[in-house]
């Protein structure tokens, strides 16, 4: 399949991430403050924590969408809030250590998406991706820079996976994706 083919299946990935990077939940309201003890009074005894309090957070649960196309095809996507990863990631596909995920999704049919963000030169971040796809065993097919952008793209197998990085003030952005070439 050529690049030019392959490129459009990203297309809805890409929009639907988009997308969730602007569906953000309203922050929980602040609980009030107990009053002061008054200074003649002896301080309670401090209530034990509820049970759920004591334990470990769990990871939040992925936001699951099933969207019909105008085409009648089904897109089911899974999408993560900022800090996590598709929970099918892929463990050899480089991920740039300096960069946090704002946004995330995946999708049996067109493969994983990851918005990220890092304070590094987009310089070092496309060089680093460069060499560590090589050390992961991924044949780098293109590496290129033009004008503000930098764009590679990489193939393992049946996979292919690309990285494109565009600095912006003060900071990079860098979208990962991954998918299996059919």
């Amino acid at each position: 399949m050529s690049s030019r083919r392959r490129f459009p299946l990203l297309a809805p990935l890409v929009l639907a991430l988009a997308l969730a990077c602007t569906d953000e939940e309203p922050a929980a309201p602040a609980e009030p403050e107990p009053p002061a003890p008054e200074a003649a009074e002896a301080p309670a005894p401090p209530e034990p924590a509820p049970e759920s309090a004591a334990a470990p957070a769990e990871p939040a649960s992925p936001r699951i969408t099933r969207t019909v196309m105008p085409d009648g095809q089904v897109f089911e996507a899974e999408f993560r809030k900022e800090g996590e990863l598709p929970s099918d990631f892929p463990e050899d596909v480089p991920l740039y250590g300096n960069a946090r995920p704002l946004s995330s999704m995946s999708s049996p049919q067109h493969g994983a998406i990851v918005n990220l963000r890092s304070a590094d030169p987009p310089e070092d971040v496309f060089t680093w991706y460069r060499d560590h796809y090589a050390e992961e065993g991924w044949e780098i097919e293109v590496a290129k820079e033009e004008r503000a952008r930098r764009t590679i793209v990489a193939r393992k197998g049946n996979r292919v996976s690309s990285v494109v990085i565009t600095g912006l003030p003060g900071a990079t952005q860098t979208i990962l994706s991954v998918l299996e070439d059919r």
